[in-house]
């Protein structure tokens, strides 16, 4: 893939009033996330050059994730949320003013898949959780493989990432979070060309295991 030119097209008002908004939230974000986690983050790339969408593909531990996740990032980015959590008035007004589109759970949601395909082909950043939910206990669960034959349809490389400590902090069995320690890297981007979509979750999955034993052990002695 060839490297973005460097000449931008210029940005209409209503362009930067978006990004502007965008980053306001992100700092508020992140000086909540902060001071409630302690967040650290690691192995940040640097895909300036990169020319196209892509995809940042992540366990998913709490509803802190995109918040963890997206403050490390330098760009917006776009998130998915099923449909009955941007049907909260209020909440909806503002996840939305944030880059999230709706998606449908555990059913075929074609204009949902129309979404996403149109963000990457934008060029747009995407976070994904391919397990579909929260975990119960903190392990990984399945991965489906939507994730991936969206990538390989867009020929958009994939980002493994991994959040560790979050699960302990803000648990399925607590309505509020609670203070703790937080850790979050991300991994080697991976290309969906010549690749089935099993091969590349595979590869996904292998990355954010061996990331998450990494960040637990450096969690248990920092």
């Amino acid at each position: 893939r060839g490297a973005i030119v460097n000449v931008e097209a210029p940005l209409s008002l209503k362009s930067l009033i978006s990004r502007g908004h965008y980053r306001f939230c992100r700092r508020m974000a992140w000086t909540a996330a902060k001071l409630l986690t302690r967040v650290r983050h690691y192995n940040v790339p640097d895909l300036s050059a990169l020319n196209g969408g892509l995809v940042i593909a992540s366990n998913h531990q709490t509803y802190l994730d995109p918040i963890l996740i997206g403050m490390s990032w330098p760009e917006p980015i776009c998130y998915l949320a099923r449909r009955s959590l941007l049907r909260v008035p209020g909440l909806s007004a503002l996840i939305r003013s944030v880059g999230t589109h709706p998606i449908s759970r555990g059913a075929v949601d074609l204009e949902g898949l129309r979404t996403v395909l149109r963000l990457l082909r934008r060029g747009e950043t995407l976070l994904i959780f391919p397990e579909g939910t929260r975990t119960h206990d903190g392990t990984l669960g399945r991965f489906k493989p939507g994730v991936a034959a969206l990538a390989r349809r867009c020929q958009a490389p994939i980002l493994p990432a991994c959040v560790e400590g979050a699960f302990e902090c803000w648990p399925r069995s607590r309505a509020l979070p609670r203070l703790g320690r937080v850790a979050v890297a991300f991994g080697e981007p991976l290309s969906p060309e010549g690749q089935t979509a099993a091969q590349i979750m595979a590869g996904v999955r292998r990355q954010i295991e061996e990331m998450k034993a990494v960040l637990a052990e450096r969690l248990h002695f920092e």
